[in-house]
């Protein structure tokens, strides 16, 4: 009990007094109405005769017919509607549930199926049941849905006038209902979320209601700008998906709004993160994966840049040597090789939901392929797979014996959270030398603090791990392999194959193989194997990682 209060008091004294507010606001309306959203009904406004245009090209469907049934892909699992009839509480879980109800699967289907699911939608849903906030009329989920309805209505020029009114008419009650119920709670992507889906509905009604829009998702597109996105381009709260995710979502409101009305700001902060988005993605063209991130938890970085470009008429280039000081990553590519090192915060003080214990961790891409991996994320569901996905164990970088770096509790809460500190940088034109350490470990008996440095040069990688301070903790220092690289054990060396990429692997403590889980994206689960470095007691690690495409074979 007293354990989980200091936690809880740990989390709370970094959330803004105006962000526990508006909790306690949302919460109470949520209980005065019985916990059923209340949803104004009335005239819809006038739809424009030209609203904007979707941004982005139809993604893959989620949806799939076998006979007369239909079903739905919902993160990584089928859910099977007999008859085609769907059950709006299937899914299982609660993201799962959200997914059926954000409906980016209409992107992808016929005019007849899509015109069918959203019909079904409408008589089983637009009149929200108790409890619906958690996640039909969840208003991150109500979001994302009213963007994919109008969207969908400006592409399909075929839909009966009939169900484009129904169809008009929800939408409007819905982004009446987000005004009341913006996620000023939370923050962060949520907030984005928001802004868009008014962005985009004031630019798909005529008027005073969508004025009203307009005007709202300036005010705060104003401040979250300034907020979420740091001055080197990458979102703040530091995982590569999400800032993705932003990126994409700022696209649209751009293009929604047809020019920047921030005299500029707008503009400026889709520059840079078109660059740290470039800088973000490994050779395979999918991002990074520290803190919450999958391989297709959003548009890819190319869709992203593509878009950028015909916005803007021109797209930046990834960088051959790159530093993000603000969000803390560093990384060098050289042809088909790349290395990025995460040597910042863990997330924002406010927002640390998404956060893992990667301080000082990195990924490695040789020849094109992917050979050390981060953890990944499976599931946002409380429980042990979600408590190791953040653990500093599960991530490439040093770990202590029954610790972590920071107090991860709950699905996404944090209590304790180290500092981090970038003690030399020194780019070059082809690498870096990078020194950091953490005081994630500093509560323990002899506060040790964890200092890594990377010296990363073309076909080689040479890191070196130190404690400072005593510790009677066992260290280990863990290397997570993708699924496809075979390993092959010569000596002192291990050799790392995977398709064209050849790795050397050496160190100056003992090395051993054993079975890991690689989660590249929600709800997906391969076996791997991850190499462990042991140093004895007090000393000193050094690893070197040396590559090449295509020379030397593992035996």
């Amino acid at each position: 009990m007293l354990k989980h209060l200091l936690r809880e008091m740990a989390f709370a004294r970094h959330v803004p007094i105006a962000r526990m507010l508006a909790r306690l606001r949302l919460s109470a309306r949520r209980r005065l109405a019985g916990f059923r959203p209340r949803v104004a009904r009335g005239p819809a406004p006038l739809a424009r005769a030209q609203p904007p245009q979707p941004l982005f090209a139809p993604r893959a469907t989620g949806v799939r017919r076998e006979g007369d049934d239909l079903v739905f892909r919902l993160i990584a699992r089928d859910a099977r509607m007999t008859g085609g009839r769907v059950d709006w509480r299937a899914g299982g879980d609660q993201l799962r549930r959200m997914t059926l109800h954000y409906m980016n699967y209409l992107e992808g289907l016929d005019d007849a199926t899509a015109a069918d699911i959203v019909a079904q939608w409408l008589d089983s849903c637009d009149s929200p049941a108790p409890g619906a906030w958690r996640d039909a009329w969840s208003s991150y989920t109500l979001s994302l849905r009213a963007v994919v309805l109008l969207q969908e209505l400006a592409r399909r020029e075929t839909l009966e006038p009939e169900l484009r009114r129904r169809i008009e008419a929800s939408v409007a009650r819905q982004i009446a209902f987000l005004e009341r119920h913006l996620e000023t709670d939370i923050g962060g992507n949520h907030l984005i979320k928001n802004v868009k889906a008014l962005l985009w509905a004031a630019a798909s009604f005529e008027g005073a209601a969508a004025a009203r829009w307009r005007a709202r998702g300036l005010r705060l597109l104003n401040v979250e700008l300034e907020r979420q996105i740091l001055a080197d381009g990458a979102h703040y709260e530091r995982s590569p998906s999400y800032h993705c995710q932003v990126f994409a979502d700022l696209l649209e409101c751009r293009a929604a709004l047809g020019a920047d009305p921030l005299h500029g700001r707008l503009d400026a902060a889709l520059s840079r993160l078109a660059q740290a988005t470039a800088d973000l993605a490994h050779p395979d063209g999918a991002v990074a994966q520290f803190n919450d991130s999958g391989l297709s938890m959003a548009y890819a970085p190319r869709l992203c840049l593509d878009a950028y470009a015909r916005l803007f008429g021109v797209a930046p280039s990834p960088r051959r040597v790159f530093a993000l000081p603000p969000a803390g990553f560093f990384g060098a590519r050289h042809g088909g090789d790349y290395v990025i090192v995460d040597c910042g915060r863990i997330g924002p003080d406010d927002l640390p939901a998404h956060a893992h214990g990667d301080i000082l961790s990195f990924e490695l891409s040789v020849a094109s392929s992917r050979i050390i991996v981060d953890q990944g994320v499976y599931e946002y569901v409380e429980g042990e797979r979600r408590r190791r996905s953040r653990a500093a164990a599960s991530h490439n970088t040093l770990a202590l014996d029954g610790a972590d770096m920071a107090d991860f509790y709950g699905a996404f809460r944090c209590g304790r959270r180290p500092d981090v500190t970038l003690r030399r940088y020194e780019p070059r034109d082809d690498g870096f030398l990078l020194e950091g350490a953490h005081d994630g470990y500093a509560h323990l008996p002899g506060r040790p603090i964890h200092i890594r440095r990377f010296d990363v040069s073309p076909g080689a990688v040479t890191i070196e791990d130190r404690l400072q301070g005593f510790t009677e903790r066992a260290s280990r220092i863990g290397f997570l392999l993708h699924p496809d690289v075979a390993v092959a054990n010569d000596g002192d060396v291990l050799r790392l194959l995977r398709d064209d990429a050849r790795v050397e692997m050496t160190a100056s403590a003992p090395l051993i193989i054993e079975d890991a889980a690689w989660w590249p994206d929600m709800g997906v689960e391969q076996m791997t194997r991850r190499i462990v470095v042991t140093p004895a007691q007090g000393a000193d690690s050094r690893v070197e990682l040396r590559f090449s495409a295509g020379i030397g074979t593992p035996s």
